[in-house]
């Protein structure tokens, strides 16, 4: 998270405001178009994680192998999307200064070669994660911030286009990061060796139909990310899109607290029902939630409530809106932890039509309504606000059809879940703002006592308020185990 944000302020001091919100909104326009492949992945996590829940391994070969020949025509497919329609979508439609349009369209077409590196590195990666090989995961993306921080230092000794060589760095650091998934899996997992006997023509449909569904959901996930992103830049030109490239960045960083605790549970929740275990199914889908959401929590208060000192100790220029679009996707990542062991639950199923339906139909109203907001001459905050209202009504509407799929009571869930997430909020975020009226804040050390009270405070909400009594066992059981072994 610290090298995340800190390459961030890095990489805006390197190429100013417009060249960031360039990159940004370029990216936008790739990301648009792989939403077929991002179906696609989730398809293969699944029916890795499923088969192996069943201890199939010759059916996890099969898996594996079907989904490589898949993700290597989606590569090429994607090439061919954005080279024709993304090209014409920037020539015509976006507002990039006729000076920048040379390099937009460079840092274009590296962006597409990273973006085929990293599909072609999907299977790999989804293989990793459903043996639970967590700590290869962790250590190759501790490798892939580190460079990103050197490649952000790097294009400040560059007089070249720094806008154009940024985005050539990152499609090598991505074919890096390719090679390295694709030699672990090779090296220690058999399934990854292709045999022309192992392919299934029925295993291939079943795979293409169960991420077709999974399309409706992507595209409304680029509705509501590039979407937007694409609207702002229209109506506001690259400064906004500037603004809301930082706001992803604070929401990824963290974001990815949960994000890599959610990878780790969610193999447990698509094994869970192949073997038929419900009960644990449900137990695992509810702490998830509520764990990912404490995760979240914890770096989101101190944000809310100090973020025009974090933005300048992070930024030396602050794009006008960045504080208050951080605000709002900062209330995303709430909404989206809770969100995430829903649907990986319901893809356990296999059956995610009506989940997936409901929910994209939902969110295809997002532009059209942004839009009406934008024509009308309201600020860019309304963007966030429309969203912000879709999440919280997507979210129970979740919470309706995954309960019907797999089982468990509504008043489970409500009790289990959300209510102790409102109370630790509740009780989160009134006392640090009774506490902001009395404590000052002036200096370093006065903003750091006070975020430290917050932090403090957040802890023992969740401590008490947050989890059960049975956990607190557990954990308490935990920590005098480490301390015992650390003194032996």
């Amino acid at each position: 998270m610290a090298i995340n944000l800190y390459t961030s302020r890095v990489i805006l001091e390197r190429l100013g405001i417009n060249d960031y919100g360039i990159y940004n909104i370029v990216g936008g326009v790739i990301t648009t178009f792989t939403f077929i492949s991002s179906a696609m992945t989730a398809s293969t996590q699944r029916f890795l994680n499923f088969s192996i829940g069943k201890d199939d391994e010759s059916y996890v070969r099969k898996v594996f192998n079907a989904s490589l020949v898949i993700h290597f025509y989606l590569a090429i497919f994607v090439v061919v999307l954005t080279e024709t329609v993304g090209l014409w979508f920037i020539y015509n439609r976006l507002v990039i200064p006729d000076a920048r349009m040379e390099a937009a369209l460079w840092t274009f077409h590296f962006s597409v070669a990273a973006t085929v590196f990293l599909i072609l590195t999907y299977p790999y990666n989804a293989l990793i994660i459903a043996r639970e090989k967590m700590n290869v995961f962790a250590y190759v993306s501790v490798v892939e911030g580190v460079f990103k921080l050197l490649v952000a230092f790097i294009i400040g000794w560059i007089t070249y286009d720094r806008l154009v060589f940024y985005a050539f760095l990152l499609m090598t650091l991505q074919v890096l990061v390719s090679i390295i998934y694709r030699n672990y899996c090779t090296k220690y997992f058999s399934e990854t060796k292709f045999k022309v006997s192992d392919i299934d023509r029925k295993l291939y449909k079943e795979l293409l139909s169960f991420s077709g569904w999974n399309i409706l959901g992507n595209i409304a996930n680029v509705c509501l990310t590039q979407g937007t992103n694409i609207l702002l830049n229209v109506f506001f030109g690259p400064a906004v899109n500037a603004a809301k490239g930082l706001s992803v960045q604070v929401q990824n960083a963290v974001n990815q607290f949960c994000t890599n605790f959610q990878t780790a549970q969610n193999p447990q929740i698509v094994k869970s029902y192949a073997s038929h275990d419900l009960n644990y199914m449900h137990s695992l889908v509810f702490r998830s939630s509520r764990y990912s959401y404490f995760l979240s929590f914890v770096f989101t208060l101190p944000v809310l409530m100090k973020i025009d000192w974090f933005l300048s100790i992070w930024l030396d220029a602050v794009p006008e809106y960045t504080a208050v679009f951080i605000q709002y996707t900062m209330g995303f990542n709430l909404i989206q932890s809770l969100a995430s062991p829903l649907l990986i639950s319901s893809m356990a199923t296999g059956n995610v039509k009506k989940l997936m339906t409901v929910i994209a139909v939902f969110f295809w109203l997002v532009i059209p309504l942004c839009y009406i907001a934008l024509k009308c001459g309201y600020s860019p905050v309304s963007v966030f606000q429309i969203q912000l209202i879709l999440f919280v009504i997507a979210h129970f509407l979740r919470v309706q059809i995954v309960g019907n799929q797999i089982g468990f009571l509504k008043k489970d869930y409500i009790k289990k879940v959300l209510l102790p997430v409102l109370y630790v909020s509740v009780f989160s975020l009134g006392t640090s703002v009774i506490i902001s009226f009395f404590w000052q804040t002036r200096n370093v050390f006065q903003t750091l006592s006070y975020l430290l009270i917050v932090f403090i405070i957040n802890i023992i909400s969740i401590w008490y308020l947050g989890m059960t009594k049975n956990e607190r066992k557990i954990v308490r059981k935990i920590v005098l185990t480490k301390i015992c072994i650390h003194n032996d």
